[in-house]
Order: C-alpha cells, then structure tokens, then sequence
C-alpha cells in the first residue's frame, strides 16, 4: 500500500483518474488538514518521506479555503473533527495552505480556525505549539515559493527543475508558457502549469501532483522542500534539548 492510499475510489463517467471518496479519521495521532486531494496525495509521500507510517496519521482535504456558510471551510471541518473527545487521542496536528497571492492572509486564515476551533493561538507559520492544559501540539506551515507567493506546487517545481535530467524538459515547459502568453492565455498559475506539463509528458496516465511524487519525479530531498520536511518532521514528539528533529 503507498502512502496515499488512504482513501477509496468512485466510480466516474470520466476516463480520468477519479476523485476518491473521503476517509474518515480513524484515531490517527497525527493529522494535517491541507486544500485539496491532489495536496494529500503529495504531503502523503512527504509524510512517507520523513518516516511516518500509514497507520500514524490522517490527511483531511478540504476542498479549497473559501468562505463556507460565512466561515472558511477550514473553520468549518476543523470544528467538526477537533472535538475534545478526539483531541484526547492526538498528538499533533497540523494545518498547510498555499499562500497564493497573499502569504499572511493564508496564515491569518490558519490562525483564527485553529483560535475557533480550540481556543489555540498559533503565532507564526512552522511552530509548534501545546494545548492549553495538555493535549496535541498545533502548527501551521504555508506553501509558497522563493517570492513568498504560490502554493505546493512552486515547491514542487523548484524540486523537480533542480534535477538534472529534467533540464531539457523544462526548456520544454517554460517555452510552452512562454507561447500561451504571448497568444492571450496567460496562466492563472504558472507553477501549477509547469508541474502539469512536466508531468502530462512524465507520467501521462496521471499527471497530477500526487501520483507525481509517488512515481518518484520529485526530489523530496530537495533543499527547497526542508523547511516543510522539518515541519512535518516536528509532528512528532519533540526532540531531546540540543537536537534537531530529524528530516
């Protein structure tokens, strides 16, 4: 079983890969809350990557970050799974949301479901910080690029065009940008375009994010992916004083 099987397929009427059905948390002690099913797949391999197994965690997509009901939809499921009865049974959890445009209004959002939630004030992006009384530890990492703007997949890109053998390709990719532009289509974003191309011609029977990783088209130890491997890594219990945790 890989990482990301974590979840069970639906039937579709499209020749493209399904959308799983969403798993439920089943008293995993470590669970992340990320935007979308594409983003679990690939912090599962990240997970995998750093030295979790399976049974250790649970990854909660939600679909997107925007306003549900007059609450972010953040607020919305992380009121619905952080309940005292299951925070008793985890030990960390951890909240990762692309910055997009806007780095600090991605963390804002972060801060204030986990504030509503369970009365936890996070105070900066990849920190751990206790509950109140005892319980989990809370954190918040935001994905973004070296710009400080982008989302998962900036990070992805920086990993897989610092590989050797993907020069060529990535010629490839930035000259297909480069015509969409000057044709009228430019993207929305660029960094989500370039993995796709690469990827359509990498791993064509699924070109997404997380199938991606999982085939290994990634550089998961890429310098640009520390700072997040350090993050997850910290889910654990914290290191003895003096030493880092491991990544």
């Amino acid at each position: 079983m890989t990482a990301s099987a974590n979840a069970t397929s639906q039937p579709g009427l499209s020749t493209a890969p399904p959308t799983p059905a969403k798993r439920k948390w089943e008293r995993e002690p470590l669970v992340l809350f990320v935007e979308g099913y594409s983003d679990l797949t690939f912090y599962a391999e990240v997970m995998e990557h750093v030295g979790y197994p399976l049974r250790d965690y649970f990854i909660h997509d939600l679909g997107g970050k925007e306003q549900c009901r007059g609450r972010t939809r953040l607020g919305e499921e992380a009121a619905l799974l952080l309940q005292p009865d299951n925070l008793a049974r985890m030990r960390a959890v951890a909240i990762i949301l692309d910055a997009d445009a806007d780095a600090a209004a991605a963390f804002t959002i972060a801060r204030n479901a986990l504030r509503e939630a369970v009365g936890v004030d996070v105070p900066a992006a990849e920190v751990w910080v206790p509950k109140p009384g005892g319980g989990p530890r809370f954190g918040i990492f935001i994905a973004k690029g070296a710009d400080g703007t982008g989302e998962v997949e900036s990070l992805a890109w920086e990993s897989w065009k610092g590989m050797t053998a993907n020069q060529p390709l990535q010629e490839c990719v930035e000259g297909f940008i480069a015509c969409a532009r000057g044709r009228g289509f430019p993207p929305k974003s660029v960094d989500k375009v370039r993995v796709g191309a690469a990827l359509s011609l990498q791993n064509e029977d699924d070109p997404r994010l997380g199938p991606g990783a999982r085939a290994g088209l990634f550089d998961l130890n890429a310098p640009e992916l520390g700072p997040l491997c350090r993050f997850l890594a910290g889910m654990r219990e914290p290191p003895p004083q003096g030493e880092a945790a491991a990544c």
